[in-house]
């Protein structure tokens, strides 16, 4: 029934269908992935054994991975799966033919239901380890570990649970595994030519397994696989944690590229290579610099001798630019990676980041970038795609950047087999790590980041915030001393923290609509000040900014005051914009009212006259409080003093919603920092940090890190507590989107789509909305959109 072996659906277009039947082949696509485990262990596998200082030989990593890319789609030869990829692949046509066999396969589908009786990475483990002769055969192969390899090639697709061994009621009674296949021994050839496997190949096995032969070797993988874990050690896990990821990895490229216009060995060994040189990171530093000299503490970052350091330093004194400087002592050939707490709204999980400059964007966007369109999308249908094609596509971001800015997750969620760091692990390998705002992290943040320092023991990581707690101090410096390491502490500019800067006002009857908070923002606006307002919502940051409009109309009509919202739902394009407006009207010498949500805890360097904040956890009232009275002037003797010349007010109200964001625990550590400072005529940053410190609210969680110690079984667990948002497009937008995307040189949808892209609040049916691409859109009835305020649900 099939001729030929397929191990991917091929597109209908035309202009694809040739390139891509070639590459869609069985035996073609094994031989890529090979080929590409081998470009990856050739560029970085010395790289990853130093990286996760893995105490093994380059051959038997190596070796082991080769293996785990060689059998990780050995199972495809199946009749289920060809069935399902055959229906996928067959152009529309009246040729009697094709009609005739798609009726057929059709019929044969029918039969079990359209459902497959295993996965094919389960078939793969199968024919490894429970068909004698292949087994023998296999374990030819010197200096490798064949376990460890037959569970990277099981868990390739992330979907490897401990279940594994049940077979779903309705899929029949036997399958068919086409092991006597000319493309089956084809790829048992392969194993001869390529690892070097014996020259006589292994008996055949016979094609026809019914369900309880299957169901009897599942049992034994299972019993061989749970004696086998018995034996492992951390550092052993570590080893089959890293196979695990390169197998991976070699499939994303292997899977992708063949089928476009880019020579795979090239283009791997290409992004590779994208490490920044010691004058690239000069000229990084020089720009945020702006001629300013570093100051002592950026000198003590920059030549710090440990390979963890940590740097507790106050809002706006100077911690980018001395990451920087640190970067020119261990980020020289390697990738840098900036990592953040927020989750940020660009649809791949990399920040919305706004560049402070074009050598930055230039860094962050390679000159060796393939079409990302083309990649992702040339082997399956458009309305058909896979999720996890958004895990690839950030993936691939990191792979050809030398500098990456991005969430936390994208990074720490490594730990918890999260897709878009496993696919992204040979730039993860290459990294030095940057973990800013680090006091944010909630507590299984917290321990994966515990995790991370005591698994990347080669990655030199540098620790920031503004008020770390003392628990987090000595958590993390545990971890890395158990390692036999030191950690560094690094104080920010004493100069800049010991300036008194702020008053704290508490109004705890208040809220966002109290007579008593307006009093004092229409007074700051009428005597021309820039008033900045945080809340804890976006739906109440859309009600003061309305509300503030009236305000302004009936108090203030006379005179010129700029009215500006920013929050974390506007489009892509729109929030940038909304960014930059913010950005530039503190810079005026006009008065401003801005009202924004948490985003402005880690994306705005601005100075406001007046803060009104609705009650917050401690630490993001420290935060928030450094958007306030933030910038200084330095005579040539070093002296300090406020460019705004006086201390600043805070005003801080009460949060009476019963709603997220934050718990009543949380809450009650922004009371209590309240009420040690609130009579205080002048609060310094140090002061606050000092007091935040004490508010100490992390709780140290032990967590099962799915990638080191899940072993054999390959799935993902959340990286953080659950989020409430998701990426999307708006349904009024698509046609628009089309249209503009027809106007662009490369024609694509999906970069014209990203601009387009906006985060709201996951409704409870979201699954059945509809899907362009990787994109759910939102119906219009369900999601009201303003360029000026944004989403609303």
């Amino acid at each position: 029934m099939f001729k030929r072996l397929l191990a991917k659906s091929i597109p209908h277009d035309a202009q694809k269908y040739s390139k891509a039947w070639k590459s869609a082949g069985y035996t073609a696509h094994i031989g890529a992935v090979m080929q590409s485990a081998d470009i990856l262990l050739d560029k970085i596998g010395a790289t990853i054994i130093e990286q996760l200082d893995l105490d093994v030989e380059f051959s038997y990593f190596a070796n082991t991975v080769k293996l785990g890319a060689y059998l990780h789609d050995w199972g495809k030869a199946n009749q289920h799966f060809q069935e399902m990829v055959y229906l996928k692949s067959l152009p529309k046509s009246d040729d009697p033919k094709i009609k005739e066999y798609r009726k057929r396969l059709q019929a044969e589908q029918k039969s079990h239901e359209r459902t497959q009786m295993l996965r094919h990475e389960v078939i793969s483990g199968i024919l490894a380890l429970q068909v004698p002769s292949f087994r023998a055969w296999l374990e030819e192969y010197p200096n490798a570990n064949l376990m460890v390899a037959v569970w990277a090639a099981m868990g390739h697709h992330l979907k490897l649970h401990s279940d594994f061994t049940d077979i779903c009621d309705s899929t029949g009674s036997k399958l068919k595994i086409f092991t006597q296949h000319d493309d089956f021994t084809l790829v048992l050839k392969m194993g001869r030519q390529y690892l070097g496997l014996p020259t006589t190949l292994p008996e055949l096995c016979k094609e026809e397994w019914t369900k309880s032969e299957l169901k009897a070797a599942l049992q034994a993988l299972c019993q061989e696989f749970c004696d086998f874990e018995k034996s492992l050690t951390p550092e052993v896990q570590k080893f089959i944690a890293a196979v695990k990821a390169t197998v991976m990895a070699a499939d994303l490229a292997g899977s992708a590229l063949p089928t476009t216009e880019y020579d795979l060995k090239d283009w791997v060994a290409q992004v590779l290579s994208l490490v920044l040189s010691e004058d690239e990171i000069q000229k990084l530093l020089d720009k945020r610099l702006k001629k300013q000299p570093l100051r002592e503490f950026q000198w003590q970052i920059a030549e710090t001798k440990s390979r963890v350091t940590i740097v507790k330093a106050g809002c706006g004194t100077g911690k980018t630019a001395g990451a920087y400087a640190w970067a020119k002592k261990w980020g020289i050939e390697r990738k840098l990676f900036f990592c953040y707490p927020t989750t940020g709204t660009a649809s791949q999980g990399y920040l919305d980041y706004a560049a402070e400059n074009e050598f930055e964007t230039e860094l962050m966007h390679s000159r060796a970038a393939i079409d990302l369109e083309e990649v992702l999308f040339s082997n399956d249908l458009e309305k058909k795609q896979d999720d996890d094609n958004e895990a690839r596509l950030a993936a691939f971001a990191a792979w050809q950047a030398k500098l990456v800015v991005c969430t936390v997750d994208t990074v720490l969620g490594l730990i918890q087999n999260n897709r878009k760091p496993l696919y992204s692990f040979p730039a993860i390998a290459q990294g030095a790590f940057v973990f800013d705002e680090v006091h944010s992290y909630d507590n299984r943040l917290f321990a994966e980041l515990l995790i991370f320092l005591k698994t990347f023991k080669g990655a030199p990581t540098l620790l920031m915030s503004a008020s770390f707690s003392p628990t987090q101090l000595e958590l993390i410096q545990n971890a890395v001393e158990a390692g036999g390491e030191t950690v560094e502490m690094i104080e920010g500019y004493r100069k800049l923290e010991e300036l008194p800067r702020y008053r704290l006002c508490y109004f705890p009857e208040a809220t966002e609509n109290s007579s008593e908070v307006w009093q004092e923002v229409l007074k700051a606006l009428g005597a021309g000040q820039k008033v900045l307002w945080v809340t804890n919502s976006v739906q109440t940051c859309i009600n003061i900014y309305r509300q503030a409009e009236t305000e302004i109309a009936e108090n203030l009509l006379e005179q010129s005051i700029q009215r500006l919202i920013y929050h974390s739902r506007f489009r892509y394009r729109d929030r940038v914009n909304k960014h930059k407006q913010v950005i530039e009207a503190f810079k005026s010498s006009n008065a401003v009212f801005a009202v924004t949500t948490q985003v402005c805890e880690m994306s705005l360097d601005l100075s406001a006259d007046l803060l009104i904040s609705s009650l917050a956890p401690a630490a993001a009232l420290v935060q928030r409080l450094g958007r306030l009275n933030r910038f200084v002037v330095e005579d040539k003797n070093g002296n300090i003093s406020l460019k705004s010349g006086r201390i600043s007010t805070a005003i801080i109200y009460a949060w009476k919603k019963d709603d997220l964001p934050y718990t009543k625990t949380e809450l009650d550590t922004g009371k209590k920092l309240i009420a040690l400072l609130e009579n205080r005529s002048e609060i310094s940053q140090q002061q606050l940090a000092g007091v935040s410190a004490k508010l100490d609210t992390t709780s140290p969680e032990q967590i099962r890190g799915m990638w080191l110690e899940g072993n054999w079984c390959t799935y993902p667990e959340p990286a953080r507590k659950l989020g409430y948002t998701v990426t999307v497009l708006l349904e009024q937008d698509i046609a628009e989107i089309k249209k503009k995307a027809m106007l662009r040189l490369d024609k694509s949808f999906m970069k014209e789509a990203q601009g387009w892209s906006v985060s709201i609040r996951i409704p409870d049916n979201f699954y059945n909305w509809k899907r362009i691409k990787f994109y759910r859109f939102a119906p219009t009835d369900e999601v009201y959109y303003s360029p000026e305020t944004g989403a609303e649900q």
